[in-house]
């Protein structure tokens, strides 16, 4: 691709971080423009179609029901939903400051609207922490220090609050959380939200970074189901394809178990909590994107 040659030309001679322009892509049948600022911005020119459009194909369509987005990074997510659902609104939760200033310039020109973004963490209360990197938009960035041991080298410090105290009126119908080991404390802060409206949730879980972690990064996965179970919430586990394109199976679980990580923990480490009242219909949908 011509794009993608454009932009290694650029690294090669040194001057992807000087050089700030606009790139075109087609995506979801919607023509996007995708900033490139001080060397952000190929995860957006790179971006497919996959699973998760197909979720917000058949769960997001209520207008008067909010997007949230705990984990913006660079925006993926937001490129995903505004060309499926552009009048959908959607609040988006960052630490990461760097993500932040280029999320804003993309909604910018994208001229996207009803989009609102917090450069905070969501966790249990308002409090200081730490989020760890490696990159300046780190996508692996964790607050959660056991999570991989000695394996970043930046840290950043950054403001946290709890999602119900701020938004607890806001009428949530979907959530997507990928926070890299801190799914408990987001739902824990999201707890009295997630009663009132009994929003869908899709949200990452990692498999265990070594073994040496394996059983702390069981006992949080044993938290937040666990919490699931007190909102009277269910939980399938998602199967995608290859490079997460598709849907290509799902499975109703009690517990989520975590292994040390193999390169298989890619495709299954997704997962959909639901209320429980809603199980049939949310089963029906999946297997109408099901790609068996």
């Amino acid at each position: 691709m011509l794009k993608i040659y454009f932009i290694k030309l650029l690294k090669r001679l040194g001057l992807l971080d000087k050089i700030n322009f606009v790139l075109k892509k087609r995506f979801n049948e919607r023509m996007v423009l995708i900033p490139f600022i001080n060397g952000i911005g190929l995860s957006n020119l790179v971006l497919h179609k996959e699973w998760l459009d197909s979720m917000i194909h058949i769960f997001v369509k209520t207008k008067n029901k909010t997007f949230v987005d705990v984990g913006v990074n660079i925006g993926q997510t937001l490129l995903r939903l505004k060309t499926i659902c552009p009048d959908i609104k959607y609040i988006g939760f960052e630490p990461n400051s760097t993500c932040i200033a280029y999320f804003q310039r993309l909604t910018k020109t994208n001229s996207f609207t009803d989009c609102i973004i917090q450069n905070v963490a969501l966790s249990t209360h308002v409090s200081n922490l730490v989020l760890e990197k490696s990159l300046i938009t780190d996508s692996r960035a964790s607050l959660i220090s056991s999570l991989r041991p000695n394996f970043f080298t930046e840290k950043e410090f950054v403001l946290a609050l709890d999602y119900q105290s701020f938004y607890l009126e806001e009428k949530i119908g979907f959530v997507k959380i990928d926070v890299e080991g801190a799914e408990y404390e987001v739902l824990k802060g999201m707890e009295k939200a997630i009663i009132k409206h009994q929003p869908i949730v899709v949200c990452e879980v990692l498999d265990s970074h070594s073994a040496e972690v394996l059983d702390f990064t069981q006992k949080r996965a044993m938290l937040v189901c666990e919490l699931l179970k007190s909102l009277n919430y269910g939980i399938i586990q998602l199967h995608t394809s290859k490079g997460q394109f598709s849907l290509i199976s799902f499975k109703k679980l009690e517990i989520i178990t975590i292994k040390q990580w193999t390169p298989e923990s890619a495709v299954i480490n997704d997962y959909l909590f639901y209320p429980k009242n809603e199980e049939q219909k949310v089963v029906n949908k999946l297997k109408g994107i099901c790609q068996i």
